[in-house]
């Protein structure tokens, strides 16, 4: 479901460069960074006084909107809450993607794997292990014959052809395979595709008990040093046009057990916000009733472990590791259990995946902190533009998440680290609230009229944050801009799951609305 609410987004902040209407200026869609800096660098709102940024900036603790447009058929609701960092200034910052030093990735390496042998992962697979894989595919395969399924049958098709598989691996297997142990230790590789986009990279691929289901995998991804950064379009197989483009965002993963991630930033659904008891160290309480949408009954909290002492072990960890400067910004109980829509799916294969064993944990997500104030992330992208085809390298935005579960940290997720290449000014100067305001309520309708074709469409507006966002600076995607930026949360027509990406994003400066896919 997060993964079709981001379309809709992707797709709502288009339309600001397609047909439909554009507002006067600030309100359209703009890249001026030279010009943005400049605004940021006059003094202006806000001037130290010894009051709150609430009172410079005129902002209420509660935002309410009760928008309707006519025309479009755009309803925008809510009492949001307005969250301010703790600072009376915000910054202006060139920032970098940087990769995982050897440090670091030894330091993370023999804090989650501690006590577990690590290997490369082995070039081949020895008989014995093929001879177990080809029975077991047998064994289903014959349960699905008594069965009365014959070759008509999609699986009985699938399991016959993954024997024949099987038995021509086995012909040139070896008997015996030797494991090399892994401690971590990056290793430099060479990148080429067919000549384009070639250069150097590093990473390492540590996996414990090879050619069992399952395993412990810890993986480091380190950008490449390209040679060139040139996209690449080419026609497959199959006639369908392939881009491929250069991207940096280097990766961090750990995974206890192969199989089980359920990570906001993979398939996992949000039950619910439980960051007030990560602090409060109260216990969690499902809302009565609450039910997975298409699922057929009430969702129960299986987990032991309280959302205060997960947050712990992450803060431990990553203390542990040698990170002192992100915070965690909110704690969230996620299930592995899918929304399953009714008008495709009858009641007994309902009832069947109910069955199914149900697996939580506990998301703690961080977010970097410069100068105390937060930079907001979103999990996915931005891309360069080539000639407006939109294809062009991409740049990761930094995400960090620890999963914890009743046995410990499940998994762990670095994508995108930054680093602060040097502070443009410490203190940009900010549009008022009752500005910002104004654009908001001009642009939603604008934003998101294609939704309201048939029937209104309904948004509410949750929570409303201030914080710095990480734009792409003159194309570039390894060096950008971090600016102070106005996030605005909700849920489009009733579906949940927003609280991870923003409705719309102002720039805090000159009111410009930031697209996240293009990357300003």
């Amino acid at each position: 479901m997060r993964k079709h609410i981001c379309i809709i987004l992707f797709a709502a902040l288009l339309l600001l460069c397609a047909c439909q209407p554009t507002p006067e200026e600030p309100f359209v869609i703009g890249k001026d960074n030279e010009a943005m800096i400049e605004k940021a660098k006059e003094t202006g709102v806000p001037t130290p006084t010894g009051e709150s940024l609430y009172e410079m900036l005129g902002a209420p603790r509660t935002y309410t909107i009760d928008l309707k447009s006519e025309t479009a058929r755009v309803i925008v609701k809510g009492e949001a809450r307005v969250v301010l960092p703790e600072t009376d200034r915000l910054p202006l910052a060139y920032v970098q993607a940087t990769r995982f030093s050897q440090e670091q990735v030894y330091a993370f390496f023999n804090a989650l794997t501690a006590g577990k042998e690590m290997y490369d992962i082995p070039t081949a697979t020895p008989k014995s292990v093929i001879e177990k894989r080809m029975q077991a595919e047998q064994d289903r395969l014959n349960e699905l014959l008594t069965q009365g399924k014959g070759d008509e049958d999609g699986e009985v098709r699938a399991r016959r052809e993954t024997i024949r598989s099987l038995q021509q691996e086995y012909q040139n297997a070896p008997e015996e395979v030797a494991l090399v142990r892994n401690d971590g230790t990056l290793q430099s590789y060479d990148i080429n595709f067919m000549g384009k986009f070639h250069g150097t990279a590093s990473g390492v691929y540590a996996i414990s008990s090879p050619f069992e289901e399952k395993q412990c995998n810890f993986r480091v991804k380190n950008d490449a040093d390209y040679a060139d950064s040139g996209s690449y379009t080419f026609v497959d197989e199959n006639g369908n046009v392939q881009d491929l483009t250069p991207e940096s965002g280097s990766n961090l993963l750990y995974v206890r057990e192969s199989g089980k991630m359920i990570g906001t930033w993979t398939s996992g659904n949000v039950l619910l916000d439980v960051t007030s008891e990560s602090e409060t160290g109260a216990a969690v309480q499902l809302p009565v009733g609450l039910t997975i949408e298409g699922h057929l009954s009430p969702e129960t909290l299986l987990l032991s472990v309280t959302p205060a002492e997960a947050r712990k072990q992450a803060e431990t960890l990553i203390t542990q590791c040698g990170v002192n400067d992100m915070t965690v910004d909110g704690v969230y109980l996620l299930t592995d259990r899918q929304p399953l829509s009714p008008d495709w799916v009858d009641a007994d294969y309902l009832a069947e995946q109910r069955a199914l064993p149900e697996h939580q944990a506990y998301a703690i997500r961080f977010l970097r902190k410069v100068t105390g104030v937060p930079v907001e992330s979103y999990y996915g992208i931005s891309q360069v533009k080539v000639d407006d085809s939109g294809y062009g390298p991409q740049w990761f935005y930094e995400v960090l998440e620890v999963d914890v579960d009743d046995a410990g940290i499940m998994t762990v997720c670095w994508t995108g680290p930054l680093k602060i290449e040097s502070v443009i000014t410490d203190q940009a100067a900010l549009l008022p609230f009752s500005q910002i305001q104004e654009i908001f309520e001009k642009m939603m309708p604008v934003v998101y009229a294609n939704y309201g074709v048939d029937s209104d469409f309904q948004i509410e507006v949750k929570e409303v944050r201030l914080c710095l966002w990480r734009i792409f600076d003159k194309d570039s995607y390894t060096r950008g801009i971090l600016a102070p930026v106005w996030c605005f949360y909700g849920s489009l027509n009733g579906r949940r799951g927003m609280e991870f990406q923003p409705i719309l994003i102002l720039n805090a400066v000159d009111g410009s609305v930031i697209d996240p896919r293009n990357g300003y």
